[in-house]
């Protein structure tokens, strides 16, 4: 007898009651009931706690199953239970809530467990590969029975396969590769978590436009929602919810929303007043409710976290970051190392804070602009705007509305309490001054007004784009900076906003006028479309410590694409985040089109000059390791990274028994059959010398400018230690950070490393660094030497034969200011 068993409670912590959750429009415990169905079987159960039981039955039974109730946290002998209550033979085993089960692939493993000659020594069977989520269980029945008699861990009895898989010493279990139909490992499809609620519901409105309509989906529906980007790179916008900050935080995260398919947080504890309002505004506008969640972010829930917080306290900014990859805009705090992006909209005062992109185009500036002239009188300011945030947090609006009727002008003020602050305008004024509450797309009614009041924000630079006079109220020491840095007219915090200080404003009105951006000489950018790209980053740790916890690492600096921190631990400086979302591909290109583009020619083409620096290394390994007096046996040397194989044909001629090995097939397949050396197409260290070379251990490893590709640092050094004879060479080459550019150049530097380098080396930390893994440093070579590079001679633009040129090319040697460096290391015997 075959029984299709699904198990079910509404206890569930991360998401309680999740299997009744609706998902379009039916609970999503039916869509998993309904794709189970699929498979042919005898008898189909649903089995859950009494606690459960009364409402699940419901469900079941509209989808034609049966219920079962048993134990509530002993789920293997829940399924005993039910399989000695019917006398099942086979269980197909699903758990409620996978919504999108490859139904396919479960017929299809059930009639491979029953295609075996003898099925019945078959214990557990499984697919690997499939999307979390979306696979299923077949075991023998009466295997299970006996495998609860055999444990008492509590894992063991929680999810039930483990009875089984985890005591292969008693059961014959299978894990097999599923077929490429069905092999998509990294797709989540599975729901545990708000998140995951959030993408099933993607899902089906990506499918079928947010209705269950023909259920199941087939495995090619599933698999296409994946294109989607909301699905397969969720975004979590985070925005300042707290009473006093305004609503701009708020409504900017929204508008992300709606553009992105992202989803919001914003907690219980929320107390900004006029949440409520503006995300009844958004879902007015096509905005989904499920989009907005209260949960806190669970780690692997999203692709990226963005904030839009103002100021980041420590505890949150550690908190996201342990989650996913966060990107910050315009963030004010001092928790900026617990952001793997920074990008500022609006121009900042921070001079200490190294941001990734300052990108002020990023804002959206308004379409309707005003058409007349500027005006040149203080009397012809008629219409006044003051917009200082919906709450106002400093309470100048009402002062400074009072001042500007005193003084004859037509006043509206944007406002989130209306009716309190009409109650406090004088009555003689009451006439002059007008309260709204906060309006939808303000930006494009702000060319109506004469003189727009507000402060230094998005606001200041909206109302210069719309052609408008501009006024900020400095509130603070940094308001005041930043609108005196920018060129807006002020007022400053320490003075009474009167009638008085309006008018000695008005009377010099072309200084309420700035072009604060030269909108038009650049085409606007989407933040929603940098945002969505972001959300392809890559997080990556210390290539040696791979500590999780690294925002405790000092950033070194920040590119438009890239993130660079300092490990505390080992000292490594290496690439924490990537814009890249794919490695880089070692074939014909990078060796002739890419490496042209850089230097002028191809590989090949510069074969001569490489090889000759290769002599000079290889006498450098001659002298340093005496191999001559050694042995008369020929000395062996593997060159990882050997691309074309220039240190090879050195290191022969040299004496030397020369491997190479490449992860290039183009570069290994010219090694082998043109210059005839030894050599193996494998990335290291996933290679092994014995099976390739029938060799052990070399007297010398080579790496030249390769080392600093490494992703897994740790692994590579931990494999050369390995293959180097006690007593012998490693060497290798790579870019100095403490060169003449990283030193001088900083900025451009980091901006020019490649994508692929991901660890940048200093000689100073090279030491110790190596002696984790038993070498120790013998001689170090400062190589790559550019005077041009040095800023004295940018600036007097000396020419290469002049004496000033000639002295800081010898300073740069004497000082070891190369752009690149060798390291020669010596392996010590242990």
């Amino acid at each position: 007898m075959i029984a299709v068993i699904v198990q079910c409670r509404l206890s569930s912590t991360r998401l309680p009651r999740k299997a009744l959750k609706d998902l379009g429009g039916i609970p999503v415990l039916a869509w998993t009931l309904r794709a189970m169905r699929k498979i042919p079987a005898d008898a189909y159960y649903v089995a859950t706690d009494t606690e459960s039981f009364n409402e699940l039955e419901v469900v079941a039974k509209s989808c034609g199953w049966e219920c079962f109730e048993g134990p509530k946290d002993d789920v293997l002998a829940r399924y005993c239970m039910l399989i000695e209550k019917i006398n099942a033979d086979i269980v197909v085993r699903a758990t409620a809530d996978n919504p999108f089960l490859f139904y396919e692939a479960a017929q299809s493993l059930l009639e491979e467990y029953k295609s075996l000659d003898e099925y019945t020594s078959c214990d557990y069977m499984t697919w690997t590969g499939l999307p979390h989520g979306s696979g299923v269980e077949v075991f023998n029945a009466h295997s299970l029975l006996k495998a609860r008699t055999l444990t008492e861990n509590p894992y063991d009895h929680e999810h039930v396969g483990p009875a089984l898989y985890n005591h292969t010493d008693t059961f014959d279990c299978r894990f097999v590769e599923a077929p490429a139909r069905w092999k998509f490992p990294h797709y989540r499809t599975t729901i545990d978590t708000s998140a995951d609620y959030i993408r099933a519901q993607t899902i089906i409105h990506t499918v079928s436009d947010g209705q269950a309509g023909t259920i199941p989906y087939t495995t090619e529906q599933i698999v296409s929602a994946f294109d989607n980007p909301s699905v397969s790179h969720m975004i979590l916008c985070v925005p300042s919810t707290m009473k006093g900050r305004g609503t701009g935080h708020l409504r900017r995260c929204l508008d992300l929303v709606l553009a992105t398919g992202a989803a919001i947080y914003i907690p219980s504890n929320a107390d900004l007043n006029e949440i409520d309002q503006l995300v009844d505004e958004y879902i007015a506008k096509g905005m989904h409710p499920w989009q907005v969640t209260s949960s806190f972010p669970l780690p692997g829930d999203y692709s990226l976290i963005f904030t839009d917080m103002f100021s980041l306290d420590a505890e949150m900014a550690e908190s996201l970051y342990m989650t996913a990859p966060v990107a910050a805009l315009d963030e004010g705090s001092v928790n900026t190392g617990c952001c793997d992006f920074l990008l500022n909209v609006i121009p900042s005062l921070k001079k200490n804070q190294i941001s990734n992109l300052v990108e002020p185009y990023f804002m959206d500036m308004p379409t309707h602009r005003k058409e007349r002239n500027q005006i040149t009188k203080a009397d012809d300011f008629k219409n006044i705007l003051i917009s200082i945030g919906g709450e106002d947090p400093a309470g100048l609006a009402l002062p400074a509305a009072i001042a500007f009727a005193k003084l004859g002008k037509n006043v509206t003020v944007i406002h989130s309490l209306v009716s309190a602050l009409q109650k406090k305008i004088p009555k003689q004024l009451s006439n002059r001054i007008k309260v709204l509450s906060p309006v939808p797309e303000l930006r494009e009614s702000l060319c109506e007004y004469d003189l727009v009041v507000t402060h230094y924000g998005l606001t200041a630079y909206e109302a210069s784009a719309a052609g408008c006079a501009v006024l900020l109220l400095a509130t603070t020491d940094l308001h005041e900076q930043l609108a005196s840095k920018y060129g807006f007219a002020y007022i400053s915090g320490d003075k009474k906003i009167t009638n008085t200080t309006i008018k000695a404003v008005l009377n010099k009105p072309k200084r309420l006028y700035i072009d604060a951006l030269q909108y038009d000489d650049k085409p606007h950018i989407e933040l929603s479309d940098f945002v969505r790209r972001l959300s392809y980053g890559r997080r990556l740790d210390c290539p040696i410590c791979h500590r999780k916890e690294n925002w405790y690492d000092m950033v070194e600096a920040r590119t438009a694409k890239r993130t660079f921190r300092r490990c505390q631990s080992c000292g490594m400086v290496y690439m924490s985040w990537t814009l890249d979302d794919k490695d880089t591909d070692y074939s014909k290109t990078y060796f002739f089109d890419e490496y042209k583009n850089q230097y002028g020619k191809t590989y090949l083409e510069d074969f001569t000059t490489i090889k000759a620096q290769c002599v000079r290394r290889t006498s450098m390994i001659d002298l340093l390791y005496h191999h001559k007096l050694r042995s008369v046996t020929t000395p062996t040397i593997l060159d990882i990274g050997c691309a074309f194989g220039p240190f090879l044909a050195a290191a022969t001629d040299a004496g030397w028994q020369a491997f190479g090995t490449d992860v290039s097939e183009e570069a290994i397949s010219y090694v082998r059959t043109k210059l005839l050396f030894p050599a193996a197409c494998a990335a290291f260290p996933h290679f092994d010398a014995m099976k390739e070379f029938g060799i052990r251990v070399f007297d010398a490893v080579t790496m030249w400018y390769v080392i600093e590709h490494f992703r897994d640092l740790d692994a590579v050094l931990k494999a050369v230690s390995s293959i180097v004879k006690n007593g012998g060479i490693f060497a290798f080459s790579t870019p100095s950070l403490q060169g003449v550019s990283g030193r001088f150049n900083r900025d451009s530097f980091f901006a020019q490393s490649p994508a692929d380098h991901y660890t940048l080396w200093e000689p100073t930390h090279v030491q110790a660094i190596v002696a984790r893994y038993g070498f120790k440093v013998v001689k170090i070579v400062s190589t790559g030497h550019h005077p041009e590079r040095f800023p004295l001679v940018k600036k007097y633009g000396w020419h290469k034969k002049s004496l000033p040129y000639i002295l800081t090319s010898a300073a740069s040697h004497t000082m070891q200011l190369g752009d690149t460096f060798e390291v020669y290391c010596k392996k010590m015997i242990r």
